[in-house]
């Protein structure tokens, strides 16, 4: 039996799909019991990561998730690892969705989806108690086009330039919602060594030279070779032939382009 898809809700434009969902959740707790998006393109104040704002591209998609945390395989304590393997699972289903072949997607630890090198689009996953009950939410922004570069230090890319004419829609908003119900249905050692050794081998930076920066000071933390990610998400840092775990939180990745 094929289980209830979330329901997911258009807004013609709001400040932020990730705080209306926060704000629905603890405005009105009895009435979201169980898992259900928002979605929108036309976002004016979305959250990127490290607390810094997402720019949206025209037309791009940014979308929600709510669940609760009860309802994934490990609900005692937060998975770190969400961030990667929802950017994985988000990657994945943009190429099967708009026929995109793997040579154009990839992912960056811990949180980004890439294409030829350029930033496609991200993925934060945040946890909330609300009367005594943990959510997740899983904040999702695409880029769709830009008619001119936004004024960011990260090179950016969109779906147009990869030939995709088709915007943002219901449809891919119901294919992303499944994906993440996915990951919360299925878990296991089996499927961890699957997802760790997909996101090593879909990793833009996969066995070359990094480093680990502050993400608002830019300040280097730890330089060495991306040798991929154990089951927790931390990044496996090797520096002069010795192994160092980078725990996934307030950092951000950056090419060695030194080395």
């Amino acid at each position: 039996m094929m289980p209830r898809m979330w329901p997911c809700e258009r807004l013609a434009t709001i400040d932020s799909t990730q705080r209306e969902l926060l704000r629905r959740l603890t405005s009105a707790p009895n009435q979201h019991r169980d898992p259900f998006g928002l979605w929108t393109t036309a976002q004016t104040q979305g959250i990127g990561s490290h607390g810094r704002q997402w720019i949206d591209s025209p037309g791009g998609l940014a979308l929600s998730l709510g669940w609760p945390e009860s309802l994934t395989s490990r609900p005692a304590a937060p998975d770190p690892a969400w961030p990667l393997r929802l950017s994985l699972a988000v990657m994945q289903t943009l190429e099967e969705f708009f026929q995109l072949t793997d040579a154009m997607l990839g992912v960056k630890w811990p949180n980004d989806i890439m294409a030829r090198g350029r930033k496609l689009g991200g993925v934060l996953v945040s946890r909330h108690q609300v009367q005594g009950r943990w959510w997740l939410i899983a904040g999702i922004g695409i880029n769709f086009s830009w008619p001119s570069p936004p004024d960011i230090s990260r090179p950016v890319i969109a779906l147009e330039d990869l030939g995709v004419s088709q915007a943002p829609s219901a449809a891919i908003v119901m294919a992303l919602s499944a994906a993440v119900q996915g990951l919360c249905q299925h878990s296991g050692s089996d499927t961890e060594r699957a997802w760790v050794d997909e996101f090593h081998r879909r990793d833009l930076y996969a066995n070359q030279r990094v480093i680990v920066v502050h993400p608002v000071s830019g300040k280097p933390l730890a330089a060495g070779c991306n040798r991929g990610v154990i089951p927790s998400g931390a990044l496996r840092l090797e520096i002069d032939g010795a192994e160092r775990l980078i725990e996934v939180g307030e950092l951000s990745l950056r090419e060695d382009r030194v080395a």
